[in-house]
C-alpha cells in the first residue's frame, strides 16, 4: 500500500450527519435536529429522479446477471436504514474503521444518494452494492474532514485491491476542491486511473462547487466529471460548468438526515450529482454486462439532453427499454414517474400492440415514450401550442425527444409506410 507523503490539505465541503458502523455513534451538534418539520414523508419518486427521467430505476427488477458495485472513496459510511442494505463493505486506507469521520457525514449521504431504499429518501438505484473506502483521516474534533490529493490515488488503489467478487464497476470521487496536484501526485493519480480503466472500471468525480472550470480530479484524463443542475435543468449557481461533459441533479434535492434518516430538504452539491450518476452508471452496466465502462459512459453523454443526464434515454439506447417499462409500471400510482405532463391514460392503446408509456415536458424538452412499436412502423407526433401553431415530426424509434415550448396538446399516430395503422391518440398537458 502506498504511504501518504507530507499532506497538502483540502477541506471537504458538503452536507450530512452521522450514525453507526462500529458501534460508536457520533452526531454533529451543528446539524443535529436540523430536519425540516414540513417534511414528514418520503416522495414516491425523488426530485432528482424526476429531473433526470430516472424514476423507473428505483422500481426496476433485479438484473438477470446480478448486481455490480460502486466503490465510494470518501469520508466513510455510517449505518442507517438507508445504507445498511446497499453497503456491503466499509473499510479505510489507513486500516482503521470504515465509519464516517466527517461531522457532516459526507460519505454517508453519498451512499444514500446512490442507493437509499426509501426509508428516509430514495437513492438513484436501491439495488446497488456499495464498497465504501474511507480515504479521509479523522479530523480534529468538530472540524470537517480533510483530504490530500494523494488520497484519491490511495482510495482508487484500495478499490482495485478488493476481491473481484464485489464486481466493482465504478469508483466515485465525490469530494473535490480547487487544489492543483504536484507532478508526483498527478503521476500517481494518472497511474491508478489508468489501472482502473484497464480493468474495465469507470472513474466518476464531482466537477467542483466553484463556478468556472472543472476542478481536479474531475478534470484529469480518464475521469468522468459531473456538474450540477436543478430540476428545471438550469445550472446550480455553485457548480463548475466549463469543460464539464455531463450534468446531473445537484440542487434542491430530496434527501434525508443521515443521523436520523428522516426526510429533509434540500440537498445541494456536485458531490450528489456525481454519486447519483455513478449509481446510474453501475446500474447500466449491471443490466447490460456486455457494456464496457467507456461505452456505458458514452451512452450517458450521447443521450443527455444539452449535457443533462437522461437515464431513461440511456437505457433505451442500450436496448433496455423493457427495464424502463417494468420499472415505470411498478411505480406507485400516487406519484408520477416523470415530470407533470401526462397522457390521458398512460397505457391507452394506439394500436393493438403500441402503448403510450410516458409523455412528459420539463426544462424545455418534450419526451414521449411508447412500447410495442413494430419494426418498420413509425410514429408521427403533432405538437400543438397555445398560439395555435403546430409542429409535426416523424420518428422510427419508440422514444421521441423534442426541444420545444410547453405544448397544450400532443397527437400520436402510428404509420406503416404511407398507411395509417391507428390513432391519433391525444396526449394532453396536465
Amino acid at each position: 500500500m502506498k504511504q501518504r507523503r507530507q499532506r497538502t490539505v483540502m477541506v471537504l465541503g458538503g452536507l450530512a450527519v452521522a450514525s453507526v458502523i462500529t458501534g460508536v455513534s457520533f452526531v454533529s451538534p451543528a446539524l443535529a435536529g436540523s430536519v425540516d418539520p414540513s417534511f414528514t414523508s418520503v416522495p414516491t419518486v425523488s426530485a432528482q429522479a424526476l429531473a433526470s427521467q430516472a424514476g423507473f430505476l428505483a422500481y426496476a427488477p433485479p438484473p438477470a446477471g446480478g448486481v455490480d458495485s460502486m466503490c465510494l472513496v470518501d469520508t466513510g459510511v455510517d449505518m442507517n436504514p438507508d445504507t445498511e442494505q446497499s453497503v456491503v463493505l466499509a473499510t479505510a486506507v489507513d486500516g482503521g474503521s470504515g465509519a464516517d469521520v466527517d461531522p457532516g457525514e459526507h460519505g454517508t449521504l453519498m451512499a444514500m444518494t446512490a442507493g437509499a431504499d426509501g426509508h428516509g429518501m430514495w437513492g438513484a438505484w436501491p439495488l446497488i452494492h456499495i464498497v465504501s473506502i474511507r480515504a479521509a483521516e479523522p479530523p480534529p474534533a468538530g472540524q470537517p474532514a480533510e483530504f490530500a490529493f494523494d488520497d484519491y490515488a490511495l482510495g482508487i488503489e484500495q478499490c482495485l485491491d478488493e476481491p473481484s467478487s464485489y464486481r466493482i464497476k465504478v469508483i466515485n470521487l465525490s469530494f473535490a476542491a480547487p487544489l492543483v496536484p504536484d507532478g508526483q501526485q498527478s503521476e500517481e493519480f494518472e497511474a491508478e486511473v489508468g489501472q482502473a480503466n484497464a480493468l474495465g472500471v469507470a472513474i466518476v468525480a464531482a466537477a467542483g462547487n466553484s463556478p468556472g472550470e472543472e476542478q481536479d480530479p474531475a478534470s484529469e484524463p480518464g475521469v468522468l466529471g459531473v456538474g450540477a443542475v436543478d430540476s428545471s435543468s438550469n445550472f446550480c449557481p455553485f457548480s463548475a460548468t466549463v469543460d464539464v461533459p455531463l450534468f446531473a441533479p445537484g440542487c434542491d434535492l430530496d434527501f434525508a438526515d443521515p443521523s436520523t434518516d428522516s426526510p429533509d430538504c434540500c440537498g445541494n452539491g456536485t458531490s450528489q450529482a456525481s454519486a447519483f450518476t455513478s449509481a446510474v452508471l453501475t446500474a447500466l452496466m449491471s443490466y447490460d454486462p456486455a457494456l464496457s465502462y467507456s461505452a456505458a459512459e458514452q451512452l450517458l453523454i450521447s443521450t443527455a439532453y444539452y449535457d443533462r443526464l437522461d437515464v431513461a434515454a440511456a437505457f433505451d439506447a442500450a436496448g433496455l427499454s423493457s427495464i424502463v417499462a417494468e420499472g415505470s409500471a411498478a411505480i406507485p400510482q400516487s406519484a408520477p414517474a416523470t415530470s407533470p405532463v401526462a397522457a390521458s391514460s398512460p397505457t391507452q392503446l394506439v394500436s393493438p400492440n403500441v402503448k403510450v408509456q410516458r409523455a412528459t415536458w420539463a426544462g424545455g424538452s418534450l419526451r414521449l415514450v411508447v412500447s410495442g412499436l413494430p419494426r418498420g412502423d413509425h410514429l408521427e407526433v403533432e405538437v400543438k401550442y397555445r398560439d395555435h401553431r403546430t409542429r409535426r415530426v416523424s420518428r422510427t424509434k419508440s422514444t421521441v425527444v423534442l426541444r420545444t415550448a410547453r405544448p397544450t396538446e400532443v397527437l400520436v399516430t402510428v404509420w406503416n409506410g404511407t398507411k395509417q395503422i391507428d390513432g391519433p391518440i391525444t396526449v394532453r398537458v396536465a
